[in-house]
């Protein structure tokens, strides 16, 4: 199994950003309703940590995904596009999925098939090739989180 991360946000390391707070823990309950996606996953929701003598967090900041063999990025981010198509329109355009998996991010917008053969890429070691609009930065995966 490998395991990856993902959340929903602007792409730039905030997931507060432009009011998409709350969407990753929206994402998480639609990825586990998809049955292209769960029935190879396991999805578990990462909490954002409150600050000492803070209140906890409410808000999912990730959702951690271990994936089997069977796993397709492509229903990965095709899960995304018609997540993303359901939302208002104010937050469909800042409401992107970022990607992380061995140091590398990768930013999905439109949920195109040379989005998901750039997911695919990532998560098989290999450097994937940046989109035309949203790239792919060479992160440790807790930068900007």
């Amino acid at each position: 199994m490998a395991d990856m991360r993902v959340r929903i946000g602007s792409g730039d390391g905030d997931p507060d950003a432009a009011g998409t707070a709350g969407l990753t823990g929206d994402f998480a309950d639609w990825l586990t309703q998809d049955r292209e996606v769960s029935r190879h996953t396991a999805v578990r929701r990462v909490r954002a940590t409150a600050p000492s003598g803070a209140m906890s967090g409410d808000l999912v900041e990730w959702i951690s995904l271990a994936v089997s063999s069977g796993f397709s990025a492509t229903a990965l981010v095709y899960a995304h596009r018609t997540f993303r198509a359901s939302l208002p329109p104010r937050l469909r355009s800042e409401a992107r999925l970022v990607v992380e998996h061995d140091g590398v991010r990768v930013v999905i917008e439109d949920g195109t098939a040379q989005d998901a053969a750039r997911v695919a890429r990532a998560l098989a070691g290999g450097q994937a090739e940046p989109g035309p609009s949203h790239g792919v930065s060479q992160e440790s995966p807790g930068a900007g989180s």
